[in-house]
């Protein structure tokens, strides 16, 4: 990092083993990811990571990251939620790894996500989404790098140790 200075943030919170389902294209209209919500509140699946956003032309792209071995629970319904959600694809990637930021400096200090994901793309970490809020970032990555992402993280950041 080219300052003197380390950003603080809190330890970092990584779930691994998850399965990114991304639903591309839908429709703006009301209730239209509702089928997805109803599959996975009938089978009380949690949301380890949620991001939607515009796609263009009145339309939106839905990000849910959940647990790969609840996956393949849902996975013989997927093929009709997407249907009745009127999306354009559904694309899968497994195994993919959630790692959340927590910081005290997100919200004061300009650039502290850009310092985050610069690193990570520096050290050629693939980013399939992320989000960023007032105080923590959130990436989805491949599994098999978090312990590259973790190195990384703890070069650009000072992360307290873990108390035993």
């Amino acid at each position: 990092m080219g300052s003197a200075e380390t950003l603080e943030i809190y330890p970092l919170k990584i779930q691994r083993g998850l399965t990114q389902l991304s639903f591309l294209r839908i429709p703006t209209r009301p209730g239209a990811t509702r089928p997805l919500f109803d599959l996975l509140e009938r089978h009380d699946v949690p949301v380890r990571f949620l991001i939607e956003g515009c796609a263009g032309d009145y339309n939106r792209d839905l990000i849910v990251c959940i647990d790969s071995e609840v996956f393949t629970r849902l996975e013989p319904e997927l093929k009709e939620v997407e249907t009745r959600m009127q999306a354009h694809a559904l694309e899968l990637r497994q195994p993919v790894a959630v790692i959340r930021v927590l910081g005290p400096h997100f919200d004061i200090r300009p650039g502290t996500s850009s310092l985050l994901f610069g690193a990570l793309q520096q050290a050629d970490i693939t980013i399939f989404s992320n989000a960023t809020t007032i105080t923590s970032s959130m990436c989805v990555i491949p599994d098999d790098q978090v312990e590259t992402a973790e190195r990384v993280i703890g070069r650009t950041f000072d992360i307290p140790k873990k108390r035993k």
